[in-house]
């Protein structure tokens, strides 16, 4: 009876222990306070923004299994050794660029690789069917209306530090006046349509007299980072040398549309309960 009597007791403690790790369900699919959380720390967004990102994904996900498409670990990895040879880098300079750059682990990456890769079979399943060129006319009205996001530098002045060692190369970053001789420096005036989009969008995105985030060096071995100097002759290119580029927004905004309108009727019949929330 004591025994039985205990485990009385402890049931709705383990029970709770066990519910308290859910925050919200989505139909019989499950959101944890940990991937809130670890979301959160990721997008640096909302707590609202949040909530609503890993709803739309589990919905994305449930959608995906209805039409049964999947993505495997293969697939995560192949996508991955093509983004690395994009930016000509090696597998392990990848991982430590976007560590770098966005904060994300090897797991975090292929998590998000695998999202990536998962929502573009989606698109191609739901919303191609109903997706069109857009005309010359709707391209130039686009670019009319989004002028200020095409504003980027024909060139900026830099100074390059290079180094073997990344965590010396981190040390002269947090006190450029330290002598390493391990650590050398070059200046530079870089043409932004002349260099890795990636990098280049970072060094823009870098405010004048501030350190890139780190980064392996392409091809080689070794680490980088941009000390950015002053960005010149700073203006928006004519339409005609970016207009596969404003094309491309055009039907990624109309595609994110039509997903929006499918995965919103899907959340409106979609059983949602929210049980709890982290603590802001």
């Amino acid at each position: 009876m004591k025994k039985l009597f205990l485990l009385c007791l402890l049931t709705p403690l383990l029970f709770a222990d066990v519910i308290g790790g859910i925050a919200i369900t989505v139909d019989d699919e499950t959101i944890t306070l940990y991937e809130i959380k670890q979301e959160q720390e990721i997008s640096k967004q909302s707590m609202k923004k949040t909530v609503d990102t890993l709803i739309r994904s589990k919905l994305e996900e449930i959608e995906a299994t209805k039409r049964h498409i999947s993505i495997n670990n293969q697939q995560i990895l192949d996508e991955l050794k093509k983004m690395a040879a994009r930016n000509k880098m090696t597998l392990p300079q990848l991982y430590e660029a976007m560590q770098s750059a966005r904060g994300l682990v090897e797991s975090q990456v292929k998590a998000k690789t695998r999202e990536r890769l998962l929502k573009a079979q989606l698109f191609n399943a739901i919303a191609m069917s109903k997706m069109q060129e857009p005309t010359d006319e709707e391209i130039q009205e686009y670019y009319d209306l989004h002028l200020d996001s095409y504003i980027m530098p024909t060139s900026i002045d830099t100074v390059i530090y290079n180094a073997k060692d990344k965590a010396l190369l981190k040390k002269k970053i947090e006190n450029p006046m330290m002598y390493l001789p391990q650590v050398t420096t070059e200046n530079a005036s870089i043409q932004t349509a002349k260099i890795n989009p990636r990098i280049a969008e970072l060094m823009i995105q870098t405010e004048d007299n501030h350190f890139t985030p780190i980064l392996p060096k392409p091809g080689s071995t070794g680490y980088m980072a941009f000390y950015i100097l002053q960005k010149n002759d700073i203006n928006t290119p004519p339409l005609a040398l970016i207009k596969d580029k404003v094309k491309n927004k055009v039907m990624q905004n109309t595609r994110e549309h039509i997903l929006n309108e499918h995965f919103q009727r899907m959340r409106i019949n979609a059983s949602i309960k929210v049980l709890r929330l982290p603590k802001e």
